[in-house]
This record gives structure tokens, sequence and C-alpha cells, in this order.
């Protein structure tokens, strides 16, 4: 599954990834999924409005394993969610 990252916010022991889902279709997590190539422990779905006041559906946030794989990513990157 296709995503572009949109925003990465560091913290002290993780990292948080903002990205829009590129592909329609269903995906989940296991323990070994990775974003782009960094390992991800959690997934979930910020609310966040389109300009219509829609629910952006496209959207979501990945917390990384490793907050250093954060490196591995920028934004505007499109990457590969595997499990």
């Amino acid at each position: 599954m296709k995503f572009q990252i949109e925003y990465i916010a560091p913290s002290s022991e993780n990292a948080y990834v903002l990205a829009r889902q590129l592909e329609v279709g269903e995906f989940s997590l296991s323990g070994s999924s990775q974003l782009g190539g960094a390992s991800v422990k959690q997934l979930s779905m910020p609310r966040r409005l389109q300009t219509d006041g829609n629910p952006d559906l496209t959207i979501f946030v990945f917390a990384l394993t490793n907050g250093t794989d954060r490196l591995r990513l920028s934004v505007g990157q499109q990457v590969e969610l595997s499990s």
C-alpha cells in the first residue's frame, strides 16, 4: 500500500509520521510492518477535515518503533507500507 509522508513529528523516544494513503484499499499492521523501511508499532487515524468539512479518511498517523528511523523518511516522499 502506497503512502505519501505529510509530516514527521519526533519525540524523545518515538517518532510519529502523518501520511496520506495514495491507493484505495484496506490494510492492517503486523509485528513486522514497515513504512518506507521504518518499523511501525502503532497506527491511528487523526480527526482531520477536508476543506469541505468532511472527514479526511486518507490520513493516518504511524508511530515508529525506533525514533531514529524517522531519518529514513522525508516530507513529500512516497513510501510503501509492508506487512
